[in-house]
This record gives C-alpha cells, structure tokens and sequence, in this order.
C-alpha cells in the first residue's frame, strides 16, 4: 500500500488551527498526520481539529503550562495506541505516541529541546536513552517508522552557517548527535538523506530577523526508518511553503507490502 505520512511540530495546534494554517495540510490528502507541541489536550481543542473528517484522531495529555503534546491523525485505525515507553520518568510528558498498525509501528516523538526552564542536557540525554531502549525492544523484523522533532541537527549539514568545531551548543552537541549516530546504527536510515545529499534544507527557523525568508535555519524533523521499511521509501521532503510555526512539515511516501504473517503484531513493551 502507497502511505503517506506528514509530521510537524506546528508550535500550538490550536493558534495554528484558529490561524488557518493547519487544514491546509490536508489537502495532500495523506494517510497519516503526527504533530508536535500540541500545547493542548484533546479537550480543549476545536472540534474541527477532535474530530476531523475522515480521520482516527489520537492526543497525549498536556500538563498545565507544559509546551509538549503530541498527536495523530489516522485514515487506518491503529491496532492500539499508546503514551509513553513504558518509563515512567517520560512516559507523562507527553511527548511519545506509538501506534500499532499491526504491519509496522510508528513512533511520534516530541524529543525535549534541553534548555531550561522546561528541561535540561541531562534530561534531554536520558530521554533519549529511553528511546534507544525502546527500540532495541523491537523485533528485528518489525517494520518501524520513527518521526517528530529530535530538536538535534545531525550533522553540519543539516544547520546553517556551522561551527568551525565541535561545541557544546544544545542542539548539536556531540553528545545530542551522538544519540541519532546510535539511532543509525541499529538499523535506521534518516529517509531525507536518501534523495537530498546537500545542505540548505532545513525545518525550523527562529522567528526573528527574517530568518525563514533568508533560510538561516536547522533541520531538527526527521522521518527514520528500520531495514524492514527502507527498500520501500518512495520519497521524502520538506515542506517550506507551510507556515503557521517556526518549523515546517516533512514528508515521507512508502509503499509497504500488504500484511506478511512474518511480521509480529507487535511485541514491544
């Protein structure tokens, strides 16, 4: 089946709903939406947003004050969803949403930014720690599609104007970096990387002095794959034209086989 997927960190979804930023998106007509920074609970969203036409809606809670929030919006309904990695350090943070499609799992994540006040780099590393032990949980032959804001660009390429050196900058630290490096190398491929090789794309972009126009940006919003979903990446993308945040969608087209009974429904704890 051909799917596509878009994930955006849309910094509010309910401004940028009000703003008529967010319907827009749908209008590419995609199987799956996974947001970030939802800022609300499903409760206090608009009804447009709760209960979208054609679409199983999925919202983790948000704490009072919380930036954090995750979403899903879903033409196939998933065998389950779920709110954390079964750590309760994270696990209320509302940051993680796993959904079970029973042929693949996906990952929506709202990686922390690791500033204070609302956190910090030892937060930050932990919480990615959590991650990497979740995924080594996974059957190896499991398809899994991982998406959100990893709030790390990855390589030098993936900033603007880059440092001559390594530094101890949130947010391209070599221990942040370190942390995708692992992701990689139990079996996950940045699926952006596999059709766009140069720098200059970026997802996110500060508000201030005309930074999105100018391109002065970091890529932080990735789509990563297992081994499983690779052979079946048809296309992925950024999406700059999307306003409404200070970061853009990204996009990823896969076309996975029909359900094979070598795939484990899911055993991920």
């Amino acid at each position: 089946m051909t799917l596509a997927l878009l994930s955006w960190n849309v910094n509010g979804l309910r401004t940028c709903y009000d703003r008529k930023y967010f319907l827009p998106l749908f209008r590419h007509n995609p199987g799956i939406v996974c947001v970030q920074e939802t800022k609300a609970p499903a409760e206090k969203l608009p009804e447009k947003v709760r209960d979208l036409c054609g679409y199983h809606t999925y919202f983790s809670a948000v704490r009072p004050g919380s930036i954090a929030g995750v979403g899903l919006f879903t033409r196939q309904k998933p065998l389950s969803v779920k709110f954390g990695f079964g750590d309760p350090q994270f696990d209320n943070a509302g940051r993680v949403l796993i959904a079970d499609y029973g042929t693949f799992l996906l990952l929506n994540i709202y990686f922390p930014l690791g500033i204070k006040p609302m956190g910090n780099l030892d937060n930050k590393l932990r919480f990615y720690d959590a991650f990497l032990s979740y995924i080594r949980q996974v059957p190896a032959n499991l398809p899994v599609i991982v998406c959100g804001d990893f709030n790390v660009a990855h390589t030098d390429k993936d900033l603007y104007n880059p440092p001559k050196k390594p530094v101890q900058q949130i947010g391209i630290s070599p221990d942040e970096r370190g942390k995708i490096d692992c992701l990689i190398q139990l079996g996950f491929t940045d699926t952006f990387r596999m059709f766009h090789r140069e720098s200059g794309h970026y997802t996110r972009w500060p508000f201030q002095h005309d930074a999105r126009k100018k391109n002065y940006g970091w890529r932080l919003d990735y789509f990563f794959v297992n081994e499983p979903v690779r052979p079946y990446v048809l296309d992925a993308a950024i999406m700059p034209q999307y306003m409404g945040s200070d970061h853009c969608p990204v996009m990823l087209e896969i076309n996975l086989p029909e359900k094979d009974a070598s795939y484990p429904v899911t055993k991920a704890s």
